[in-house]
């Protein structure tokens, strides 16, 4: 189980049942008689309805309601066969326990005055109140199959979990303080029930798939299958599947609304290599919010990840373990009912996660013409797979070093002038073959503009060289020692030519560079070598383009 943030503290012991009760709980009363059933028995040989309410009835005073009931008028000659009805509220039933089936965060329960951290396998008996932190989940399973997934920052009591003597089938009442549940429920025949009372109203069902969500005075119920019968103070409003409506306290709910379709995520990758992530997919019309909710592979019975998003994207926590999932996504339309699940399996294989690549900067602007690669050492041993290619998908590579023990590369040839691509994956002895990186870019400009033989007019000396960008501006500089450690001329300019003072007789060196707005220089291009005769006068120059090594 990981530990729960110290930001996410479980609510004070009584802040919802023992400091006041329910709202909704009066809202039981006036919905019971529209919400109760019968139970029916098949009368056996022997029987009547003295023997009958002994082994099946809360108490032996029963007997005459039955009579009344069923206008039994020869109670000591009722035929086999005949079928008897008797209000579920009059049998007896033996006690039961819910068990938590899974659980992820922190939650607790709360027995009378005793509070205890919940576990997966503890049983859970009535009267027992269920706390859930934030980003916390649970699953709890009844006796005859039926599940309810608690969600984050919940509270829920759990009034009975019973097994009727007559027919075994199983009665359950939860009261929901607030928090969201989604509830998978077996046929609840032979005078089962399955309940869940909110501050608004009380849903009841036979046989279904359904949410609720409580908040405050409000309550939101949307059915996926079977039906819903939501009983309140102005009757009971029929919720069948597909279908969802919002209560308040003291108020007929809203009119059963069409829940929104599942959206389409077929085409959401089915593997995730980062975390976290955000995965596209179309929108679903009417959608105001999507949510996204991730569970162990094994069934739904925990949430990993559970995240809301305003636009159609299925979303995923840094936090989530490598290994497979189940991914819930569903659309939520402008009055907050929540739409129909799309659901799909995930492989999440994020680790071990790449190093931060540190070097070339993203868009880096790199003027050595052999780079060196740079990223973040592992904390643990491991080696690295570096690729650096032409394209975004690498299908033309330049450089594929699989094993790396360093974290550096240095190219062992120069660059041409482009625009390259780089990324990095991490191999380690505890988690194998990790994802590779982002892809980071960076450019190698081309070299400074070569010169065209310099002009003399009298004592001045025009130099003049090929446009590179339009904003660019240029360096020049002149030295007499081809290493330009002390230049004597060293200028800038807007305008791809020069006119200069006529230099002292003697052999000159020449270089150029771009100066790209925004951006370090460029390369220098291939110093020349101008050579001043010592009778300029004549306006005789020569020009000697010599290509010089690399400094």
């Amino acid at each position: 189980m990981k530990p729960v943030p110290a930001h996410s503290p479980l609510p004070a012991p009584g802040r919802g049942w023992a400091a006041r009760p329910l709202a909704g709980l009066a809202l039981v009363a006036a919905a019971a008689g529209v919400l109760a059933e019968d139970f029916t028995y098949v009368v056996q040989p022997g029987d009547n309805p003295w023997n009958i309410t002994r082994r099946y009835l809360k108490s032996i005073d029963y007997w005459p309601r039955i009579q009344d009931y069923n206008r039994i008028l020869e109670p000591r000659t009722i035929q086999p066969g005949t079928r008897l009805r008797i209000p579920v509220a009059w049998m007896r039933a033996e006690p039961g326990a819910a068990r938590v089936v899974d659980i992820r965060g922190g939650a607790e329960l709360q027995h009378g005055e005793q509070i205890t951290p919940l576990r997966a396998g503890m049983s859970v008996h009535a009267g027992s109140i269920l706390r859930t932190r934030s980003e916390a989940s649970l699953l709890l399973e009844f006796p005859d199959g039926s599940r309810s997934l608690i969600g984050a920052d919940a509270e829920v009591r759990v009034a009975a979990v019973d097994r009727l003597v007559a027919s075994t089938a199983q009665q359950v009442r939860l009261e929901v303080a607030r928090g969201q549940l989604e509830n998978e429920v077996r046929s609840t025949r032979g005078g089962g029930r399955y309940t869940i009372h909110t501050p608004a109203a009380v849903a009841a069902v036979r046989g279904t798939a359904f949410r609720v969500a409580a908040a405050d005075d409000r309550v939101r119920t949307e059915t996926l299958g079977g039906e819903v019968a939501l009983g309140h103070r102005a009757g009971t409003t029929r919720l069948p599947a597909g279908t969802g409506t919002q209560s308040r306290a003291g108020e007929a709910p809203a009119p059963a609304t069409r829940l929104l379709p599942a959206p389409d995520i077929s085409a959401v990758p089915e593997r995730v290599e980062r975390l976290p992530f955000s995965l596209a997919f179309p929108p679903v019309a009417g959608a105001s919010a999507y949510r996204t909710r991730i569970a162990p592979q094994s069934g739904f019975t925990a949430i990993e990840s559970e995240l809301v998003a305003p636009a159609p994207v299925a979303r995923g926590r840094a936090e989530l373990a490598d290994g497979r999932y189940r991914m819930r996504v569903r659309a939520i339309d402008a009055a907050g009912l929540e739409g129909i699940d799309a659901e799909r399996e995930i492989v999440v294989d994020a680790r071990p996660e790449p190093p931060f690549l540190q070097r070339p900067a993203p868009d880096a602007f790199v003027v050595d013409d052999r780079p060196t690669f740079g990223w973040a050492r592992s904390s643990e041993p491991a080696h690295y797979h570096l690729q650096v290619g032409t394209d975004a998908d690498f299908r033309s590579l330049l450089y594929d070093e699989t094993r790396l023990e360093e974290p550096g590369f240095t190219a062992d040839e120069a660059l041409p002038p482009g625009r390259y691509f780089w990324r990095v994956a991490m191999t380690t002895a505890a988690e194998g073959r990790g994802p590779f990186s982002d892809v980071q870019t960076f450019r190698r400009p081309p070299p400074g503009p070569m010169p065209e033989p310099p002009q003399m007019d009298g004592d001045t000396m025009t130099l003049r060289w090929r446009v590179a960008g339009e904003h660019d501006r240029y360096q020049v500089q002149m030295s007499t020692d081809e290493s330009f450690a002390a230049p004597t001329l060293d200028t800038e300019t807007g305008e791809p030519a020069l006119a200069i003072a006529t230099p002292p007789p003697g052999l000159h060196h020449l270089r150029i560079r771009t100066l790209e707005p925004g951006n370090p220089p460029g390369p220098w291009g291939k110093p020349q070598q101008v050579e001043v005769p010592y009778d300029h006068w004549r306006a005789l120059l020569i020009f000697l383009p010599v290509l010089l090594l690399a400094l």
